[in-house]
């Protein structure tokens, strides 16, 4: 296997919600995470970097922006620039630093918002579905796991499929997500979802779980526009569909933001640990 080339992932903040510290330390938990857990898995090697401003981000580094509010039509999530390189919005609240991540795996394994692989339509799908017996899946390394979450450095980060998920049948002892909790490929975990196309007539869908529910979006003949990726096009479906549910812009719950308490603490503990060390050697 030849050399891999490196990928360079920019977090920015536009807001004053979240300052440049809390960046740094995002930033450096899922460059763990990319390295460690993603990259060996995916076959991609990546830096992931906290920076000042959008200034200072290099033209070749793709950046996931932080704002204090996104709740635009077509605004969240994945986009394309006008030289076509990708970057991701995400909205300033108490769980930025998860959907961060998923931004970011995301944009890793598919850069350019159009990588689809076949397959067999997901299991959970109704009949009507299943009757097509080949399907188009979009590549969201993150949507069929999305609510599920592990702890890197501290941070709740994002769980994500495997290269296994899309395999053509179920084998004992294969994960098809990182944190094992999907069972057999192209299925959707509680809170996940996944888009799909008909590669006959390029019609898609969406299948979601929601309490225990599987529920179908019926997104439409998608055609490429005003070079938009499918990725763009279908996010934008989505979000209309999913309009009430402020789709991908979703608040982290009290509970969260206390359970990731103890982590501050501990991290203060040790920088005030290490000030006393510093000093006492002057």
């Amino acid at each position: 296997m030849g050399t891999l080339l490196t990928a360079n992932v920019a977090l920015v903040s536009e807001t004053d919600l979240v300052a440049l510290d809390q960046l740094a330390i995002a930033a450096a938990a899922m460059q763990n995470q990319v390295t460690t857990d993603f990259g060996p898995l995916w076959n991609i090697a990546a830096t992931v970097s906290a920076f000042d401003s959008l200034d200072s981000v290099p033209v070749d580094y793709w950046p996931v922006v932080i704002r204090d509010d996104i709740n635009a039509p077509g605004a969240a999530g994945y986009h394309t620039d006008n030289n076509g390189q990708p970057f991701s919005l995400v909205q300033a609240d108490a769980g930025w630093e998860l959907t961060a991540s998923h931004e970011a795996l995301e944009m890793l394994v598919d850069p350019f918002g159009s990588r689809t692989i076949s397959g067999a339509p997901p299991p959970q799908a109704p009949q009507q579905i299943q009757d097509m017996q080949l399907v188009n899946y979009l590549v969201e390394v993150c949507d069929p796991c999305e609510a599920i979450t592990y702890s890197v450095n501290g941070q709740l980060l994002t769980d994500f499929i495997t290269p296994n998920y899309y395999d053509p049948t179920t084998t004992s002892g294969v994960r098809y997500s990182f944190s094992g909790q999907i069972s057999a490929p192209h299925t959707v975990q509680e809170g996940g979802y996944i888009s799909f196309g008909n590669p006959v007539d390029n019609h898609w869908y969406q299948i979601l779980v929601q309490g225990g529910q599987v529920q179908l979006n019926d997104l439409g003949v998608v055609q490429a526009s005003g070079g938009a990726s499918l990725k763009e096009l279908l996010d934008g479906k989505i979000r209309d569909l999913r309009s009430e549910e402020r789709y991908r812009l979703k608040s982290a719950t009290r509970g969260k933001a206390r359970a990731m308490a103890p982590f501050a603490e501990k991290r203060a503990a040790r920088a005030s640990q290490l000030r006393a060390l510093i000093n006492s050697l002057q």
